[in-house]
């Protein structure tokens, strides 16, 4: 098999763009059928930074050419191609990787995973898909497995995990990496090729004979080992490199039989011990949609409020949110119970801050509810962010409390510590009065918080207090809310919470008002009455 990269040169300026299409088109017509696999590196129809507006005509203009290009080489040459290029996908244009077989069929689309934060802006490329839970894509073409890594996926080390799982044969990685040192560049595509266990085929853009960056269009094989290498040197890179089928058999462990390097990998895999990841994942507070639905304290129509087992149904029926209520523990563990004291709820009595972690372990806090639910134990802050780290986005409500055994410095700590530990702090915020805004934006200013209503929501201060002290979101207490708050608050970029309604009706009424989070305790109910609301 001889794989093919086509190294193009960047245009510095809109104006050498035209020439840099024209060079890809020159060389995929200078392509024979000594090529197997042919690979055109990242927004091949587009390859410059344009001015704002601009990027998108220069791509449709170009976009129909060379694929046509594409197609005419497969079928003259025999060969498998892959044009990476801002492709028209419906209405839509996206960062694509387009395959097409020997006869120059259409096999499949890449589209980038990892896209970074100019790409929607300055290039207007749909990034929609890549919201959700995706597989990394496998085509498979004439028995060989592609796998793709596009540009800023490279750096994803766990996302090359995944695709390593999917076990490609061929990973197809186009880029437009101008500014990563050569060096790296090398070290990144030897570690992509090791830990897939697949040879690499990359095309990028040359930024000028002699730099030192960008470039280094390359063919990799499963080892590690670089083939060819184009350096800063423009143009077709080819290389025959036998069966594309062929791993890398190493010792599992010293003296050990021969076994593939990425079975080796997998056998010691722990996955309990990564960054949370996969299907179950949601997105974060900064990007998650509004309106929402927050179910306070879980959805606790169908299972005791502030439990596991009401948090667990509303995450599993999509809740957005869930909010919570923080209390220390008389050794100061933070607990999620409502009251201040356990009379209502649990077979005790008296204030939880007098009651140590394993004292109030023993206790029922299920029984109350429903005799079904007698031995349900209170949970800890730690054991909720364990079973569903980044699952939803947390509203945790911190309680004002008498400092005692415990500061509010030192019970806030442990919360951000928790929190960090579960790699959490991108899915919560905190939400509390003023006493505890003050210790917040001190000793951790940069975690996103919510003003709550104090002990007289009637003042009608509390967007006031949000601005003071550099809340995101702020918590009205109903009917303690008025349109002209709402306005004032959002013209400050804050964004407003209502607690709580559980009529469809009510709710309605208030996502018209513009409110954008509503706390809920009948959940399901309330979810599809704000369906119609949702973007």
């Amino acid at each position: 098999m001889r794989l093919c990269a086509i190294q193009q040169p960047y245009p510095f300026t809109p104006e050498e763009a035209e020439s840099a299409v024209d060079f890809l088109l020159s060389e995929l017509a200078g392509c024979d059928s000594e090529m197997d696999v042919i690979l055109l590196p990242e927004y091949s129809n587009c390859p410059c930074s344009f001015p704002p507006g601009e990027s998108l005509p220069f791509a449709k203009k170009n976009a129909a050419l060379l694929e046509n290009a594409a197609i005419q080489t497969a079928q003259r040459c025999r060969a498998i191609v892959a044009l990476s290029f801002c492709a028209p996908i419906g209405d839509v244009y996206r960062n694509t990787t387009r395959v097409f077989d020997r006869q120059g069929k259409h096999c499949g689309d890449y589209f980038k995973q990892q896209l970074t934060e100019r790409e929607p802006l300055a290039r207007q490329i749909d990034n929609s898909y890549a919201l959700e839970f995706r597989p990394p894509e496998i085509i498979e073409v004439e028995g060989l497995r592609l796998g793709f890594i596009t540009c800023y996926d490279a750096y994803f080390n766990e996302y090359i995990a995944h695709l390593a799982y999917r076990k490609p044969d061929l990973v197809l990685a186009a880029s437009h990496q101008r500014a990563e040192r050569a060096d790296i560049l090398e070290m990144q595509n030897r570690a992509l090729a090791f830990h897939t266990n697949a040879f690499v085929l990359r095309a990028s853009v040359g930024m000028g004979e002699g730099k030192p960056y960008g470039g280094c269009s390359m063919i990799v094989d499963p080892s590690g080992q670089i083939l060819a290498n184009a350096g800063s040197k423009n143009g077709r890179l080819s290389c025959e490199v036998g069966d594309l089928k062929q791993k890398y058999l190493r010792s599992d462990s010293f003296g050990g039989p021969k076994i593939r390097n990425d079975e080796f990998i997998e056998k010691g895999r722990t996955p309990w011990s990564y960054r949370p990841c996969g299907s179950a994942v949601r997105l974060d507070d900064a990007r998650l949609p509004y309106p929402r639905i927050c179910a306070h304290r879980g959805f606790n129509t169908v299972a005791p409020e502030n439990s596991l087992p009401s948090f667990a149904a509303a995450i599993a029926l999509g809740a957005d949110e869930i909010e919570l209520d923080l209390w220390p523990s008389k050794d100061g563990v933070p607990m999620i119970l409502h009251d201040p004291t356990l009379n209502r709820i649990s077979n005790a009595s008296g204030r939880i801050t007098d009651w140590t972690c394993a004292e109030l372990k023993k206790l029922d806090f299920g029984a109350s509810a429903a005799a079904a639910w007698r031995g349900l134990q209170i949970p800890t802050l730690e054991e909720l962010l364990r079973k569903f780290p980044r699952q939803v986005v947390f509203n945790l409500h911190v309680k004002s409390f008498e400092e005692s055994t415990i500061s509010k410095q030192d019970f806030l700590q442990q919360i951000i510590t928790l929190i960090e530990c579960y790699d959490c702090s991108q899915h919560v915020y905190i939400t509390g009065r003023v006493d505890i805004q003050e210790v917040l934006i001190e000793i951790a200013p940069d975690l996103p918080r919510c003003m709550a209503g104090g002990p007289n929501p009637e003042k009608m201060d509390i967007v006031e207090k949000a601005i003071a002290f550099h809340c995101q979101k702020l918590q009205f207490m109903k009917p303690h809310y008025s349109a002209e708050l709402i306005e004032q608050a959002h013209t400050h970029g804050i964004r407003c919470n209502m607690f709580w309604s559980d009529e469809p009706e009510e709710t309605k009424a208030f996502l018209k008002a513009g409110i954008d989070t509503i706390l809920t305790n009948d959940f399901l109910q309330i979810q599809q009455a704000a369906k119609p609301y949702r973007k």
